[in-house]
């Protein structure tokens, strides 16, 4: 299934985890995601964020993990993937003092249909951040000077239940998400 395309007013909050997104179209991610790591010179650490045990919280670690099989354990020259699970704050610090750009994937309240996809620059969120496990991104050493340089994917979660599995917008988004990028990683080569 295709993911739906939509624009979005300005969003609010979100769950517990407050992922405050901004304003975000959903039109172009796709070719959006392709861009960002078309790139071959630099460096693209792809980073899975979530929480297994609430349903489709787990969207960013089930992608870090398709990616893992799709592509192998060196998918391309410049290419890593991590998974952050449950502190990424951790991850995300290190690879800020670091060089190259940085892709997250998570589940994100975008106020749209579950499984609806949204591609951002950190730089271009309305606060300039988002949260993880409640700890906001700019207070990450040295985040706040490279936010041009991270780039979130976030999928509209439809369930955050205590439980495993994603519900089926979530998966087929997550397919279509891991598919998107394994293009993307074969450009470069």
């Amino acid at each position: 299934m295709r993911v739906p395309e939509t624009e979005v007013d300005t969003l609010y909050g979100g769950f517990s985890r407050g992922h405050a997104t901004g304003s975000i179209s959903t039109t172009d991610w796709r070719e959006r995601l392709r861009e960002t790591l078309a790139d071959g010179r630099c460096q693209v650490h792809l980073v899975g964020v979530g929480n297994e045990l609430k349903s489709d919280d787990a969207a960013g670690l089930e992608i870090a993990s398709s990616l893992r099989k799709t592509l192998g354990t060196s998918p391309a020259r410049g290419v890593k993937i991590h998974s952050c699970s449950p502190m990424p704050e951790r991850l995300l610090s290190k690879l800020a003092s670091g060089e190259g750009r940085v892709i997250v994937f998570d589940a994100v309240e975008a106020s749209l249909s579950p499984g609806q996809v949204v591609f951002r620059s950190m730089a271009d969120t309305k606060y300039g951040f988002f949260g993880t496990h409640n700890i906001p991104l700019k207070l990450i050493p040295g985040l706040g000077q490279r936010l041009g340089d991270f780039f979130l994917v976030g999928v509209q979660p439809g369930a955050l239940d205590v439980g495993q599995g994603l519900s089926e917008p979530v998966r087929e988004s997550v397919n279509e998400i891991v598919a998107v990028v394994a293009e993307g990683v074969a450009e470069r080569a």
